[in-house]
């Protein structure tokens, strides 16, 4: 963990930011609620770390940032962003969903693995193929 938990062009430190997008995914981030612990197990980091950045006790190393991001099913930048790891004007701009590679949609969508991404992709070939003209 580092220092710095503000960025002083965001209105949310990060830890408000990670609160947020973990109460929206569904984890119980109350005091026994288990989110927290649940989330760092699915991240594969340490509750402590996890816990401390809720808390805005520093904010992760920029590796912890990346499972955190993988674990959101986000690209990793703006997580880095988010943690004043990177400027925000060094994110590609123009991102649309017009622009992104099929294995990026898949990738938001916690599709990782090669295997997994070319069975989806095989899946939705065959669902799209039975549609009636």
């Amino acid at each position: 963990m580092t220092m710095g938990s503000h960025r002083p062009d965001t209105e949310q430190t990060f830890g408000e930011w990670l609160s947020q997008e973990l109460t929206a995914r569904g984890y119980d981030l109350r005091e026994r609620g288990g989110g927290r612990r649940e989330f760092a197990v699915h991240a594969g980091l340490a509750h402590g770390i996890i816990s401390r950045a809720l808390r805005d006790i520093g904010v992760p190393d920029i590796k912890s940032c990346g499972k955190i991001a993988r674990a959101l099913g986000i690209k990793t930048g703006p997580v880095l962003v988010r943690a004043g790891h990177l400027p925000a004007d060094e994110l590609p701009t123009g991102t649309t969903p017009a622009n992104i590679s099929q294995r990026d949609a898949l990738e938001a969508l916690g599709v990782y693995t090669e295997e997994d991404q070319t069975a989806v992709l095989a899946l939705i070939r065959a669902l799209t193929s039975r549609r009636e003209p």
